[in-house]
């Protein structure tokens, strides 16, 4: 759903989490706009549409009418069905015990948690972890690829992208219909689009939202990967490097001025 990935977005602006002040130095990370045109009528399409005259009023309309305990159940039932995905890539990166935690997750809620409407495994100190495909290829130092504003979707990139369309080939998403798959969808963006009501002034003010947005989205993907995970640390060490490096080049410039 396109507020799906908008979502780090907006806790980037609302938190200012990001570590990095720039990822263009990176090809892991660094993502080219070849269409950028083409993106632009999309993004605009995306926000000053859909999410004005869909998205925004029928998440208002679920929050008023569905209680927040009820929107809970929904949210916990549809994270539950990503588990078996994040127990493959795991397994691709050799995290078995990652891998092991997810199994256990998944088989505790879709049993004792009445198919995922309930969180029971958390309470046996197994907290959620994602992982998705898109993370098990930049751990291969695999290339984002260039930036896409994907319509409905919203913001994206070649190897995001990709990672999605493989996170769907697994169990049970493979046995739904295209209804109940769509449902999902609609569930997973109403729960990311209530979290940020009231939020959208932040892009609102902003002098170029389409260009805001790219490179909050851009950063996000970087603050978002496990902290555990090899990319994130050899991210940051560069992001550290380059700040010590600018603060470095900043002192030789008022070395010279004096």
């Amino acid at each position: 759903m396109f507020i799906r990935n908008l979502l780090p977005i907006f806790l980037l602006m609302v938190n200012g989490t990001v570590f990095a002040q720039s990822v263009q130095g990176n090809k892991v990370t660094y993502m080219s706009d070849p269409i950028e045109p083409v993106n632009r009528l999309v993004w605009d399409f995306n926000y000053y549409v859909l999410d004005d005259y869909i998205y925004r009023p029928v998440t208002e309309s679920y929050v008023d009418w569905v209680p927040k305990a009820g929107r809970e159940a929904i949210n916990n039932a549809v994270q539950n069905l990503e588990e078996p995905s994040t127990i493959v890539n795991n397994l691709l990166q050799l995290e078995f015990q990652h891998a092991t935690d997810a199994f256990f997750r998944f088989a505790f809620n879709s049993t004792f948690g009445v198919f995922g409407l309930f969180d029971v495994a958390k309470y046996g100190g197994v907290e959620r972890r994602r992982e998705s495909f898109s993370n098990v290829l930049g751990n291969w130092s695999v290339p984002q690829g260039p930036y896409l504003m994907v319509p409905v979707t919203g913001p994206s990139s070649a190897r995001i992208l990709v990672g999605s369309i493989v996170d769907n080939l697994y169990f049970p998403t493979t046995y739904f219909t295209w209804w109940q798959t769509a449902t999902i969808w609609v569930f997973d963006g109403l729960d990311a689009r209530s979290s940020v009501l009231g939020q959208e002034v932040l892009i609102e003010q902003s002098l170029d939202s389409y260009t805001f947005v790219k490179e909050a989205y851009i950063q996000s993907r970087i603050n978002g990967l496990h902290k555990d995970s090899n990319e994130f640390f050899r991210l940051k060490q560069q992001s550290d490097e380059q700040q010590v490096q600018d603060q470095a080049d900043l002192s030789d410039f008022l070395d010279e001025i004096d």
